[in-house]
C-alpha cells in the first residue's frame, strides 16, 4: 500500500523521466510537468548547438551574398525592404511542411554616401535659413544644375540669389464712392526677389547608396515670406518612386550575386512565436 508520500515520489520520477526523453529528443514535443519544475537548457553543455541561429550584419552585398549562400537552408529566401534600404536573408525559413524557425538570418544594410545624406538632410521639405540651403549648394556645387523659367542659372549665380534675397510687399487699395452707396477693397502682395535670378528647380546627381548606380534627383525651390527674414524650401520630387526604384535595383544586384540560387523578394519578414 503506497501513502501519499511515496504516490507524489513516483510522480516526480515519471515526470523526470517524461523530461529526459523530451531532452534527448531534442525538445520535439511538448512535456507536461507540475508546476514547481523548471525547464533547464542543456545545450551549453553539449558539443554543438542543436541548430544555428543568430544574425550577420554587413554593408557589403558580397560578403551577404557569400554568407547566405553558404548557410542557407532548404526554403531560405531574401526579403528587401524599400523604406530601409535593406536586404534580409531568412535562413532557415524551411517550407510549408517543414517550416523553420526563421531566426538564422543576414542582414545587409547598405550605407548612404555623403552626397545623399546631405541631399535627404536638406531637401525633406523642412524650412531652411538662407545660409543653410546657400552653404548646401555650395558643398556639392559640381553635382547640381539650377533652373527656373527661363532656362539654366549658372549655379554660383543660384547661391548668390539665395543669398541675396529680399522680400517686397505692395499694398493696393481700391475706394469707389457712388451716389447709392461705395466700396472699398485691399490688395496685399508679398514676393521674394534678387539681384540675380532664382532658380525654382535644382537637379542634383549622385550615388545615393554604395554599390547603387548614379541617379537624379528633382528638387523644387520654393521660398517662405511670412517672416521677419524669407526661408527656401527643397522638397524632392517624387522621392518614394525613387526609394522604390532604388530598392528595386538592390534586389536586382542580389538576385545577380546569389546566382538564382535564393529567392529574392520586396518586402518584409517577420516570424510569429
Amino acid at each position: 500500500m503506497f501513502d501519499q508520500s511515496a504516490i507524489q515520489e513516483l510522480t516526480k520520477a515519471q515526470a523526470i523521466a517524461s523530461a529526459n526523453k523530451a531532452i534527448t529528443d531534442q525538445l520535439e514535443s511538448l512535456v507536461a510537468l507540475p508546476n514547481d519544475y523548471q525547464l533547464h537548457d542543456l545545450e551549453p553543455y553539449l558539443t554543438y548547438r542543436r541548430r544555428a541561429r543568430g544574425v550577420m550584419n554587413t554593408s557589403s552585398l558580397q560578403d551577404f551574398a557569400a554568407y547566405t549562400q553558404a548557410c542557407a537552408e532548404e526554403g531560405a529566401s531574401v526579403f528587401v525592404s524599400a523604406e530601409e534600404m535593406t536586404a534580409t536573408a531568412v535562413l532557415n525559413l524551411g517550407t510549408p511542411d517543414e517550416p523553420g524557425h526563421a531566426d538564422s538570418r543576414a542582414k545587409l544594410e547598405l550605407r548612404k554616401t555623403a552626397a545623399y545624406q546631405a541631399l535627404v538632410q536638406h531637401a525633406g521639405g523642412r524650412a531652411l535659413s538662407q545660409t543653410a540651403a546657400a552653404e548646401f549648394l555650395e558643398d556639392w556645387i559640381d553635382q547640381v544644375e539650377c533652373l527656373n523659367e527661363a532656362g539654366e542659372v549658372k549655379a554660383h549665380y543660384a547661391v548668390a540669389a539665395i543669398r541675396k534675397l529680399t522680400i517686397e510687399s505692395m499694398r493696393k487699395l481700391e475706394s469707389s464712392e457712388q451716389s447709392l452707396g461705395a466700396s472699398r477693397s485691399a490688395f496685399e502682395s508679398v514676393q521674394a526677389t534678387s539681384a540675380a535670378p532664382i532658380p525654382t528647380t535644382i537637379r542634383f546627381q549622385c550615388e545615393p547608396y554604395h554599390g547603387l548606380a548614379e541617379r537624379t534627383f528633382v528638387l523644387r525651390l520654393g521660398v517662405q515670406t511670412g517672416g521677419d527674414k524669407p526661408a527656401i524650401m527643397l522638397r524632392i520630387i517624387k522621392a518614394e518612386q525613387h526609394a522604390q526604384e532604388m530598392a528595386t535595383e538592390l534586389a536586382d544586384l542580389v538576385r545577380k550575386e546569389l546566382s538564382a540560387t535564393v529567392m529574392v523578394m520586396l518586402g518584409t519578414y517577420s516570424s510569429k512565436a
